[in-house]
């Protein structure tokens, strides 16, 4: 099942120096499995950052992921490992691997990809750390660090551990494969951040300057929780971007953004906080982003997937 949901508006004058603004897309793909139901997660196109330099074309962010919801206090369903999975529970602790801070100031202005039939927000399984690949065949110069400190922030917020398994020879693909044991062994493939182009990505075609999402799994009408993603970037426009005086300050705002529809955030409508569909000045996450952040740490541990 393929459904698309784009957020329709202008880019606004920029709030502060010459960068403005950015614009998301969302995309649903569905599979269906013998015993269990994988959809791939939502891919939110987001912020699309415009110039008033001269000759600079504005960029934006592509799509991003919704996160598992946790089970409401019933243990999920013990199943047998479907096609096309990796055995259960790899990783997996009997507690969270680490503890989120909690927000200094309390906001109800965020907004979460995906619900369970509960209304908890679906997300990753706080018990086993999330793996994550990078494809910098592309990477532009003056990008070194931005991805690492980003995830450094998103993991701060949620209590998510993150492990960097180096680099990649993988590319993008809009119908990756959660489960590759020939390139990842026989586990869910790791979190895909790519450095790449709009050839290579389509879904970063015309002003999209990144695209993010996750897979959520889920076992009958069971919960859902997220078991991997991906992220592109394109390498054009942030080269560009990169090259304006505190452009950096924005890709790490855009990057920040896409990790955030990663772990299962979704747009708002309140202009200060992160995950609002632009970015005007890159103050970074607000207390909306992090109060939603936190809240995605409620997710259960899954040794079923």
């Amino acid at each position: 099942m393929h459904s698309n949901n784009g957020f329709d508006g202008g880019l606004p004058p920029p709030r502060t120096g010459t960068v403005a603004a950015v614009v998301r897309n969302l995309l649903v793909v569905g599979i269906v499995a013998t015993v269990a139901v994988l959809v791939s997660g939502f891919l939110r196109g987001d912020p699309a950052i415009t110039s008033l330099v001269p000759g600079f074309a504005p960029p934006t962010h592509g799509p991003a992921t919704a996160a598992p919801g946790h089970a409401s206090g019933q243990a999920a369903p013990k199943a047998a490992r479907a096609p096309d999975t990796p055995p259960p529970g790899y990783e997996e602790a009997d507690h969270p691997l680490g503890t989120p801070a909690k927000p200094a100031v309390a906001s109800d202005s965020y907004k979460f990809l995906a619900t369970n039939d509960d209304g908890t927000p679906v997300g990753y399984s706080p018990c086993r750390p999330l793996h994550y690949v990078v494809n910098a065949a592309q990477a532009p110069a003056g990008s070194e660090g931005l991805i690492s400190d980003a995830i450094a922030k998103i993991a701060a917020a949620t209590g998510l551990s993150f492990i960097d398994d180096g680099t990649t020879e993988e590319n993008p693909s809009e119908k990756r494969d959660p489960y590759q044991p020939d390139l990842y062994g026989d586990r869910w493939a790791p979190l895909l951040i790519s450095w790449t182009t709009p050839e290579a990505a389509p879904a970063l075609a015309g002003s999209v300057i990144g695209t993010g999402g996750s897979t959520m799994y889920s076992f009958t009408t069971g919960p859902k929780s997220y078991v991997t993603g991906s992220l592109d970037l394109d390498a054009p426009q942030i080269t560009e971007l990169l090259g304006i005086p505190g452009g950096s300050h924005y890709v790490s705002a855009v990057i920040q953004h896409e990790l955030g529809h990663v772990v299962g955030l979704d747009h708002v409508q309140d202009p200060v906080q992160l995950m609002y569909p632009e970015i005007g000045a890159p103050d970074g996450l607000a207390a909306g982003d992090l109060n939603g952040l936190y809240k995605l740490a409620s997710a259960p541990c899954r040794k079923d997937l």
